[in-house]
């Protein structure tokens, strides 16, 4: 008796102890982080998982500027691309475009002499020497390389940026975007957390990758305010031929070995999204105003088909904070996907299927009270970190984005809430004019059922 006694006591005592072990672990963490500066953010967030608030406070006024590149080198236009091949056929029509230059992202696998006229070629080794503090967190074999293209035309004057992928290239042969400050659009007059823009371009029965899937069944939204004054902050082109859809669409909606070769309606006008609606957006026909550099940010931890869709939502977000606009522009480039393995896509996609309604619910009700917009956008990444919607290493990027930011020259927008309601007018109804589209058993034929 009295020896189970003696267990159960020494039982009971280790429990305690090891409690106690985890509340000084914890109290110790957190008052690390309560007291942290940001010089030593970064390892901090390499110590722990969830970060308090408190970890976020930086004086970006303080952040040294770069000196300016010589002026023979400074552009207003650039052009983004990553790519591991030789220049392929639509990148030498990009780096033909008159009045804008191409800056070519290499990773391992891209040939070490690749070369072509109008292009600066950023070799991995190259990539080393600029001086960027985001270079220590992208991975090698990663699509978020990207992201040092982006910091290279800004720091070489960009006041426009252009990103596609080696696949794409523009219908006309002209980059034609909006590129005024502020103009007359159309916006969605709707209290829907989502929109799908390729019904309004003729394409009911698609929708883009990273749509919630649980939206799609909903009726298509048609009716918009029109509105002045307004700056397509951020402007997305739908792109025909093979569209960016997801894996899904891919598998059941067209016979095996067919290419899709579908058409978006032309003559429709652009859109944009107003504050609290949403729609995703990729990283392949993407034209950004100076204004939403700040939102080129590609994320290390999602997949390859994910990342450059949470950085859409992300980005739509934040454009709320700053009177900007997501919009979306008539058919303007033509895709021939390179050859993919759809099963593989469809496993890579899996987080846009099961978290892209729950990540816009996040974002509709996420609020930040911090005083400066890229705290705000800080406090934004470290949010999803602790949601679990991305890695804290995103977190840690985003904080060396921004500083590589201000460092490059590039002046952060000015606090500023989009509008509700930008026009006290009736809304109109445009009603989309049905394009064909791929279904299976039909070939390679399109055809309008509706």
């Amino acid at each position: 008796m009295i020896e189970a006694m003696m267990r159960l006591s020494l039982t009971r005592t280790v429990i305690f102890t090891a409690i106690v072990l985890q509340v000084f672990v914890f109290y110790y963490f957190y008052t690390c982080s309560k007291h942290v500066s940001s010089n030593d953010s970064n390892a901090q967030w390499k110590r722990v998982k969830r970060i308090p608030r408190q970890a976020t406070e930086v004086n970006w006024e303080s952040v040294k500027r770069n000196q300016a590149p010589p002026k023979d080198e400074m552009y207003d236009k650039w052009i983004i691309i990553t790519t591991i091949n030789e220049p392929t056929e639509d990148v030498k029509k990009l780096a033909s475009i008159e009045g804008w230059k191409v800056v070519v992202v290499g990773d391992t696998k891209t040939p070490s002499d690749w070369s072509l006229p109008n292009c600066v070629f950023l070799s991995v080794e190259k990539q080393k020497t600029l001086g960027y503090r985001i270079v220590d967190l992208l991975p090698y074999k990663s699509y978020a390389r990207k992201n040092l293209g982006y910091l290279y035309a800004i720091h070489h004057g960009a006041k426009y940026i252009y990103e596609t992928d080696d696949d794409n290239s523009p219908t006309s042969g002209q980059i034609t975007f909006y590129e005024q400050t502020t103009g007359e659009f159309y916006v969605y007059a709707t209290n829907r957390l989502t929109v799908n823009p390729y019904a309004h371009f003729g394409q009911v029965t698609i929708w883009p990758r990273g749509y919630p899937l649980e939206n799609i069944s909903l009726p298509n939204e048609n009716t918009f305010h029109k509105c002045n004054n307004v700056e397509p902050t951020i402007q997305q082109g739908v792109v025909d031929g093979d569209p960016d859809v997801d894996a899904i669409f891919r598998l059941t909606r067209k016979d095996a070995d067919v290419r899709i070769d579908v058409k978006f309606d032309s003559s429709a006008p652009a859109v944009l999204l107003p504050p609290h609606t949403m729609a995703p957006f990729n990283s392949q026909n993407t034209f950004f105003m100076h204004k939403g550099f700040w939102g080129l940010l590609i994320p290390v931890t999602p997949t390859f088909r994910v990342c450059d869709i949470w950085r859409g939502y992300w980005a739509q977000r934040l454009l709320w904070e700053v009177n900007g606009y997501l919009s979306f522009f008539p058919p303007n480039a033509k895709q021939y996907r390179s050859a993919h393995n759809f099963l593989l896509d469809f496993i890579e996609e899996k987080e846009l299927y099961h978290k892209s309604g729950k990540l816009v619910k996040f974002l509709t009700d996420w609020k930040s009270e911090k005083d400066h917009f890229f705290s705000r956008i800080l406090d934004l990444s470290i949010a999803m970190a602790e949601a679990e919607f991305w890695g804290t290493e995103d977190a840690l990027l985003t904080e060396a984005w921004l500083h590589d930011l201000i460092s490059v020259g590039y002046e952060p927008p000015r606090l500023k809430p989009t509008v509700q309601r930008c026009s006290e007018e009736e809304p109109v109804k445009l009603e989309p004019k049905h394009q064909a589209s791929s279904y299976l058993g039909i070939g390679s034929k399109l055809v309008d059922i509706l």
